[in-house]
């Protein structure tokens, strides 16, 4: 084992591994109130990080308005409009890349979650029934229903971006052509995919390992309609 795969397996899949089987062993036994309860406490611990990146999301939402004008003043003149924009956002005191961290955690999660699920739990030596209403947690959902749900979650989470979508979409529809409006079509292609690619992973995927995703979008789709109604710009007029 070289000294990267002892530090990631000392640091991440040790003590998910050991606070998944406590937590599941004080929730009655139940391996997937033990899945729940891990996940929401990773998701109350990632708060402070997340929710920077989703008030800047909703400041990009109430300034729109002036983002299209910029798109539509410069939009001959791809670095100028690149300038403006950060202009901009330097002074509503957005960062655009504020989202990264928080992103890339969550991804560093949920692969020591599968390490964890995959290398671990399959050997059955926890002491835990893997059985949590229908599913077998070690194994991927028979019926669909489980990543068909995540889906669904996903598809909602990006639908709370949909008006910024149609207002993109608006705009784009004047110019020559809409793929130079990057951000139009990445928004109009992850409202979609995203969901889609959740499905067809977590077709494959153990089920406890998708009970984890499934839990973690519904847990960020939450968090993000606080942020907007708290947040937003109508909350503040």
């Amino acid at each position: 084992m070289n000294v990267l795969a002892l530090i990631w397996k000392t640091l991440l899949d040790q003590p998910i591994l050991w606070a998944l089987l406590t937590l599941s062993g004080v929730l009655f036994g139940n391996l997937g109130l033990g899945i729940i309860a891990l996940t929401l406490i990773i998701k109350a611990l990632l708060v402070p990080l997340t929710l920077p990146s989703l008030k800047a999301m909703q400041k990009q939402r109430d300034i729109q308005g002036e983002l299209n004008e910029l798109k539509s003043k410069y939009k001959d003149d791809k670095k100028r409009l690149a300038e403006e924009q950060m202009k901009l956002f330097q002074k509503h005191g957005i960062n655009p890349a504020a989202g990264c961290l928080p992103q890339l955690l969550q991804i560093i999660i949920l692969i020591a979650m599968y390490n964890v699920f995959t290398t671990v739990l399959n050997k059955s030596t926890h002491g835990l029934a893997t059985s949590f209403l229908y599913l077998d947690l070690t194994k991927p959902d028979p019926f669909i229903i489980l990543p068909g749900l995540s889906g669904a979650a996903q598809f909602w989470a990006s639908k709370l971006m949909l008006p910024t979508v149609k207002k993109e979409e608006k705009l784009a529809e004047k110019t020559a052509d809409k793929t130079d409006d990057i951000m139009y079509n990445m928004q109009e292609q992850m409202l979609y995919l995203a969901p889609l690619m959740t499905i067809l992973i977590g077709f494959k995927l153990p089920s406890g390992l998708v009970l984890y995703w499934f839990v973690t979008t519904v847990f960020s789709l939450i968090q993000q309609i606080w942020v907007n109604n708290a947040y937003g710009k109508n909350a503040r007029t």
